[in-house]
Order: structure tokens, then C-alpha cells, then sequence
């Protein structure tokens, strides 16, 4: 067949499953949004890929701002219109698209139906559940209006989707009762690259380059929204500024990111270190240069979104520091992995508390790292993972 694959972000995972499909005889155009570079790209300038996989950086002439209201959409309207060019060239058989923002989501489906292909919404995030959560903060006015039109567009696009891929059970409630058919509805949960995210000892070249070999380390890896609870890491860097017990590393980029420099910047670096994405082929000595890895989730956003992070730290197989509500797919997978610590997003004392536990009890710690990569190795075969994907492409 031939498929293509439109991912927002330029995530790994799904560059992974491009890559498989291609090995199975498939003709498969990937492409991703290079313009956005608030998220950490996976191995898009992979050399080795197969002769029928063609990955694709896609751009636009406007700048990309994405927390601008005024110009976003405008810009995912015009990145709608280069993706569904792209489409309209490829005359595919299926396509699947991730993380889209939906009014450019809306200008791919119908230029898929012209091509009389099959639509997949693979759906990462309840769009406008987010949309309604980023604008509460400016006005709520505006997130009530804007809400409600991007609810409306969102339960249509599915509803005229041939598929809908759901990444957690909770989405899978979601889109039900926005009344979509339940013979649509197919629950395929994410997951990291095995093969790519590798267990890597704590002394590593990355380690050594960035002084932290012989020093405990928290760590931070991927984008830092508000909706990320930034906070959280600067209660946690003020009581290591205090105690010098370890050190706290953030790689990240995003509006928590620049809220978290400027809120820190009193802060000894040796203690806290705030510092872009690092390159993807790195990842592992990256992560494996950390003791403890942490990621964060708001009470409000843990209804709509999974953060992809914690999967590829479960590969990196050390010990995970998670806040976020206990209902959120992600907090659920780390403690049935019993691969870390979950604690409420709401109270920094718990979050604070929760680290002095990782880093006094060396032992668990270990048995918790183990039990993160076999939890990745027993769930994130892409052999299976693949096979899903194309039972429902050709049913």
C-alpha cells in the first residue's frame, strides 16, 4: 500500500512505525512539521532508512509562534494547505495524522476524501480540551468561545475519520460520547523506540562532558509547558540549593522553560542547569547520566494529554518522579510498571518529599529502573505494534 503519515511533532515512535511499515513492502511518505521547534525531533535525518520510506521536513513562510492567538491558527491553516499538498502528490492509499492542530487537520481530511483514501486520526491529544485550558489563562471568555468552536470541529473531524486511533482508554471514553461509532474506535497506546533509548551506564561520554559522573543527578528531558508544572522544578531546585545533596539538570524548551530561566536564574549552576533539547542520537547517555528522571503533568491537563516522555524514560530504564493526576495514562503505566514514584501535581511538599525518598533509597531505586525497561521490552514491540496499525488500515 501506499501510506502516509503526517506527524505534527516529528516524535520518534511514530518515525519508528514508518520505518517498520516500509520493511514490510509498503511505500510510506512520512512528514513532520520542521517548522516547530518547541518539541524534540526523533531521527528525522536518519540516513539509513528504507529505499520506501521518505521522511519529510515540512515548512511554512510565516513564522511559527505557537503561543501567539493571533497568528497560530493562521499558521495551522497554512501548514493544513502544505500537508495536504503533499497528499494530493503522494495519492495515497490510507493516511494517518498525529498531533495535528485541527484547522490544518480539517484541510488534510478533505483532501484525503478527494483522493479517495482512508482517514486515521490518530488522536494524541483531546485538541480542544487543550485549547480550553491554555486560554483560561489569558481570558475566560475567550477559552469558553474558543472551546466550544474547536469541541464542535474536533467531534466532526472524527466523525468523518474512517478510523480513530485512541492512545488511552480515557480518550476512548471521550470520543464515545461525542457519540462517534464504536467500530471506528481503536485503543493502540504509544510507546518509545527500543532499539533507539538504551540502557547506558551513569559514567558516559555525555556524563563526563557535562560534569555530572560522580554527581547525583534529577533530570528533566523533553518540552516544559505551563501545562508541565514548571513549579514543581523550581521548589525541587531550591531545596537542592539548600542542601547540595544533588544536582537537578533541566533539557528543555517550551513557556515553562522560559518562565523556569527567568525564576531561577539566582540559583548556584552546579546545583541547577537549565539547557536546550539534546540530539536524539545522544538520548541515551543523556539519560542514562541521570539518577532519577522526572516528568510533570497540571491536574486540568492530565484529562487530555499523555505525556510521551515517561515512555522513552521507562527505555533509558531508570527510576521515574512523576506528578500528575492518578488518572492520566502515563502516572497509571509507571505505577503498574512499579518503575518510580507518582505524586498529586498539586502539592510541591509531596513533590519535594517524594525526592528525598529516590535519592535516600539506592535499592529501590534499582529495582525500579529494572522494572521500567522490562516494562518497555514486554509492551513496546513494534513487530506487534505494527500489525495493529495495518489490521485496521485493511479492514
Amino acid at each position: 500500500m501506499r501510506i502516509f503519515i503526517n506527524e505534527f511533532c516529528g516524535h520518534p515512535f511514530q518515525i519508528q512505525l514508518s520505518r517498520e511499515l516500509a520493511t514490510r513492502g509498503h511505500e510510506v511518505e512520512h512528514v513532520y512539521f520542521s517548522g516547530n521547534t518547541s518539541t524534540p525531533k526523533g531521527a528525522v535525518e536518519d540516513v539509513n532508512v528504507h529505499e520506501k520510506l521518505h521522511i519529510r521536513g515540512l515548512n511554512i513562510e510565516r513564522e511559527f509562534k505557537k503561543h501567539s492567538i493571533r497568528s497560530r491558527r493562521s499558521a495551522d491553516i497554512e501548514y493544513g494547505t502544505v500537508v495536504a499538498e503533499a497528499v494530493s502528490r503522494f495519492q495515497p492509499d490510507a493516511v494517518l495524522s498525529a498531533n495535528m492542530p485541527l484547522d490544518g487537520q480539517k484541510i488534510l481530511l478533505n483532501a484525503t476524501k478527494k483522493q479517495n483514501a482512508k482517514f486515521i486520526y490518530w488522536l494524541q491529544d483531546v485538541y480542544s480540551m487543550a485549547v480550553r485550558f491554555v486560554l483560561a489563562r489569558k481570558q475566560k471568555l475567550l477559552a469558553d468561545i474558543g472551546g466550544a468552536y474547536y469541541e464542535r470541529l474536533e467531534k466532526n473531524l472524527l466523525q468523518q475519520s474512517d478510523s480513530v486511533v485512541c492512545i488511552s482508554d480515557s480518550f476512548v471514553d471521550y470520543v464515545k460520547n461525542w457519540g462517534i461509532a464504536k467500530d471506528k474506535i481503536h485503543l493502540i497506546e504509544n510507546w518509545s523506540p527500543l532499539d533507539e533509548i538504551t540502557p547506558m551506564p551513569k559514567d558516559n561520554a555525555w556524563a563526563r562532558e557535562n560534569g555530572v559522573a560522580g554527581t547525583f543527578c534529577f533530570m528533566y528531558s523533553g518540552t516544559l509547558g505551563m501545562k508541565h508544572r514548571p513549579q514543581l522544578l523550581l521548589e525541587l531546585a531550591k531545596y537542592l540549593n539548600t542542601t547540595r545533596e544533588a544536582m537537578l539538570i533541566v533539557n528543555a524548551a517550551g513557556a515553562g522553560a522560559d518562565w523556569l530561566r527567568e525564576q531561577a536564574n539566582n540559583l548556584d549552576p552546579n546545583i541547577f542547569r537549565l539547557q536546550p533539547f539534546q540530539p536524539y542520537e545522544r538520548l541515551s547517555e543523556v539519560m542514562g547520566a541521570s539518577d532519577v528522571l522526572i516528568a510533570l503533568l497540571d491536574s486540568d491537563a492530565g484529562k487530555f494529554a499523555v505525556p510521551s516522555k515517561t515512555l522513552s524514560y521507562l527505555c533509558a530504564q531508570r527510576p521515574i518522579l512523576m506528578a500528575a493526576p492518578d488518572v492520566n495514562q502515563a502516572a497509571r503505566v509507571i505505577s503498574q510498571a512499579k518503575a518510580g514514584i507518582v505524586v498529586p501535581p498539586d502539592s510541591p511538599e509531596d513533590f519535594v518529599a517524594a525526592a528525598k525518598i529516590l535519592l535516600n533509597h539506592p535499592d529501590e531505586r534499582t529495582t525500579q529502573a529494572q522494572s521500567a525497561r522490562a516494562y518497555a521490552e514486554q509492551h513496546f514491540d513494534i513487530s506487534h505494534i505494527a500489525d495493529q496499525f495495518l489490521n485496521l488500515i485493511q479492514a
